[in-house]
């Protein structure tokens, strides 16, 4: 993908303090016309960008209101930590 510098420098940008973002997110600036071509995206940005691993990121197609347009679309969730054994109360002593 040709722009595939721009995606990764917008992502790394925007997406680079999970604190700043609602759980799930989808963002114009990650419309594509074709599956394949986010997909490419995606794997690219789960691979290049350091800030990828606090997110997961899926390739949905979405029919939304009259503020986005129709296509392919990159979202972005928040990965929610698990609580471990000690946090939950069952910790075996």
């Amino acid at each position: 993908m040709n722009n595939s510098k721009e995606y990764l420098d917008f992502f790394n940008h925007e997406y680079k303090d999970p604190s700043t973002h609602s759980a799930y997110s989808t963002n114009s600036n990650f419309r594509f016309e074709s599956r394949s071509d986010a997909l490419e995206v995606k794997n690219m940005l789960q691979t290049r960008s350091p800030h990828a691993k606090q997110y997961e990121l899926s390739v949905e197609y979405i029919n939304p209101n009259q503020s986005m347009q129709v296509g392919w679309y990159i979202t972005v969730r928040k990965v929610v930590a698990k609580p471990s054994d000690d946090q939950t109360g069952n910790s075996k002593k």
